[in-house]
């Protein structure tokens, strides 16, 4: 994401500091299954509330980037 995004030519600072890796392994993870556990048994209530806290301020990233003229 945030090589497309740079090379649109905008700005990634607000995405330098958050923990995309994390969410990128629950969405991979979740989406391309190992075995037949389900999604809610692979991660703890903290690691999803963490994974939401991360979306939203991607999500709040995105908006802002949309709201820049050009």
């Amino acid at each position: 994401m945030l090589s497309r995004l740079e090379a649109a030519g905008l700005d990634t600072t607000a995405f330098q500091t958050l923990p995309l890796k994390t969410l990128s392994r629950m969405a991979i993870t979740s989406h391309y299954p190992i075995d037949a556990t389900p999604p809610a048994e692979l991660f703890d209530r903290i690691e999803t509330e963490q994974a939401i806290a991360v979306a939203s301020a991607v999500i709040v990233a995105i908006e802002a980037l949309d709201r820049q003229p050009g």
